[in-house]
């Protein structure tokens, strides 16, 4: 963390982009005592301010930018997977959001910043800072990596989640049932790692069980195969007792 003055009290924030995240930005920097202007929406008029933070969709980031510029100290924007060439800094959490959360959502979790200049760095740590939320840096080579990286632990989940509520169905399961097995396999993951954690026929070298599976898993034979495969080389690496 750099060691600069924190962020004035009375810093204006421009939100731009009344999305999911732009929303829950908004309700939690005024609660954190920041004057916030917006979120505003496409036509709403871009008000003079400290900073602007561009809520937008990555394609947008480069022309929202610019017209902001003239309005604004520094511009900021949240992805994760853009570079700096059109902003100051970044400031991604790593968090998935519905729009719904209080201000109390970004307490403890990590936040993706980086800056173009110490000064932008600061500020975006500053900022995750007094959300409560715990700042390290990305820096724009390994955005991509990154920004996939969160893919995998929160969209991919979701459809293979998705394929097994579906495959569930039949026998008279539903998410209710399926979420224990869900949270103790996070939980062990937590604690150990992947490798460790792997239970279940590949990992003991069932392939006949592999082989039913398969045949019952007909409408999603693609993505059970892609899995099993990936499985496999967990189980690769599992410590043998």
């Amino acid at each position: 963390m750099h060691s600069t003055p924190a962020l004035a009290p009375d810093t204006t924030i421009a939100i731009v982009g009344a999305g999911r995240l732009g929303g829950v930005l908004a309700r939690a920097l005024r609660a954190a005592g920041f004057g916030v202007r917006g979120p505003l929406r496409r036509d709403d008029r871009m008000p003079d301010a400290d900073l602007a933070l561009l809520c937008v969709p990555d394609s947008a980031i480069a022309a929202v930018a610019f017209a902001a510029r003239p309005h604004a100290r520094l511009v900021a924007h949240v992805s994760g997977a853009t570079p700096l060439a059109d902003v100051d800094f970044s400031i991604h959490p790593l968090q998935t959001f519905t729009g719904t959360e209080t201000p109390e959502v970004f307490r403890g979790i990590g936040v993706a910043v980086d800056g173009r200049t110490p000064e932008a760095l600061a500020v975006a740590e500053q900022l995750a800072a007094a959300l409560g939320a715990t700042p390290f840096r990305v820096e724009d080579a390994h955005r991509a990596e990154y920004h996939a990286a969160a893919s995998f632990a929160s969209n991919f989940v979701l459809t293979v989640l998705d394929a097994a509520e579906r495959l569930a169905a039949p026998s008279g399961l539903d998410r209710a049932h399926l979420a224990p097995l869900v949270q103790q396999t996070v939980d062990n993951w937590v604690a150990s790692g992947a490798a460790s954690a792997l239970t279940g026929p590949i990992a003991r070298g069932d392939e006949a069980t592999v082989a039913r599976q398969r045949a019952a898993s007909a409408d999603v034979a693609d993505l059970f195969d892609a899995l099993a495969a990936a499985t496999r080389a967990v189980a690769d690496r599992k410590p043998r007792s």
